[in-house]
């Protein structure tokens, strides 16, 4: 099955409180890349009257439609359970669900059934990947993990990575996730073909885990606690819109949410958005469809929108230079962003 018609990502790799520092409060009308769904719900936590969410693959817009139609029935904790994030019976709260659905997507879901059995949460193919790691840290680090998550502060748990983590196995393994051909031949990454040689790849990653490793607690972190522990450390490691304390906000707010199915390159004049939540779309991209997303970018944007871009491995250089970064600002969200692995361009376009 093709990349952009399969279950890529289901959970949360990204860090929500980015993307609501990059485009401030001062944001009406947001496009956000769907993706699993995470920060488009993450976003109804800003002040933006309307969050489009846009993706070209059908499956990922249909998995926000099943997320926003569970936190429309169920309360905290049911929704957790039905994720598979909390231990008990998925679908025991199907019935319930699919009667906010449309037709379609009720018939789509009940096809899936054993994906929502399983914990829908941990179903997409980076979820499966990344937990299959998870097993082969557990292995080799054991007991070293349980240490890492429950250190007392950042200086303990600086320690403890430098001393049982960042080691010659975890850069070996990084390097060898690196290789261009382990992506697209094994995983079925099409982002593989954009990676730079793995030993940049290791000194990145490696520099980046360690870096986060002094600035924020790992068990903060849904990414750290899912490539890490393969499941998400309760109750502190999930993404905003899933935090105890906003989850009613994000009910109150699901009608702001419009889903499109469409690409950054399709959007247009009408679209008169001041906010885009851009993702990492360049880790899928040439240079040239990556200046065309971008045209789609500026086409829909109001004068002195603001955006914020994931960069993973493909730093492209910005097409037009109306495109402005605030170098200081993605610098800092770059640092404090909890999903660890992205460089962030945060910036304004003068259009």
């Amino acid at each position: 099955m093709s990349f952009f018609q399969n279950l890529n990502f289901a959970s949360s790799n990204e860090d929500g409180r980015s993307e609501l520092t990059g485009l401030a409060n001062s944001v009406e009308r947001m496009v956000c890349i769907t993706g699993s769904g995470t920060r488009p719900l993450d976003m109804l936590l800003s002040n933006a009257e309307t969050v489009i969410s846009v993706d070209m693959n059908p499956v990922q817009n249909a998995l926000l439609r099943l997320k926003i139609a569970a936190i429309r029935c169920l309360d905290h904790h049911e929704m957790l359970t039905f994720l598979g994030i909390l231990p008990g019976d998925p679908l025991e709260y199907w019935d319930k669900i699919r009667q906010h659905l449309s037709e379609d997507h009720a018939t789509f879901w009940t096809l899936k059934r054993r994906q929502i059995q399983g914990g829908i949460w941990y179903a997409g193919l980076w979820e499966r990947v990344l937990r299959k790691g998870a097993c082969g840290t557990r292995l080799i680090r054991g007991r070293r993990i349980d240490a890492l998550f429950n250190a007392h502060d950042l200086d303990e748990q600086a320690k403890i990575w430098a001393q049982h983590f960042d080691d010659w196995i975890w850069r070996l393994s990084i390097r060898t996730l690196g290789r261009p051909w382990i992506w697209t031949r094994v995983i079925g990454e099409p982002g593989g073909a954009f990676l730079p040689k793995p030993q940049h790849v290791e000194a990145r990653l490696a520099g980046a885990f360690t870096r986060a490793s002094s600035t924020f607690l790992f068990r903060n972190s849904d990414f750290a606690s899912l490539i890490l522990r393969g499941h998400s450390a309760l109750p502190n490691a999930l993404p905003l819109h899933l935090l105890a304390e906003n989850y009613e906000t994000v009910q109150a707010r699901l009608e702001r949410l419009e889903i499109r199915l469409t690409g950054l390159h399709q959007l247009d004049r009408c679209t008169n958005a001041d906010g885009f939540s851009l993702s990492d779309f360049g880790s899928y991209t040439s240079p040239r469809t990556y200046a065309q997303a971008w045209d789609g970018v500026l086409r829909a944007a109001r004068p002195n929108a603001c955006f914020v871009e994931r960069i993973f491995m493909n730093p492209l250089a910005l097409p037009d230079d109306r495109i402005e970064i605030d170098h200081p600002l993605s610098d800092q969200l770059t640092k404090h962003d909890r999903a660890i692995i992205y460089d962030i361009r945060a910036g304004r376009i003068t259009t």
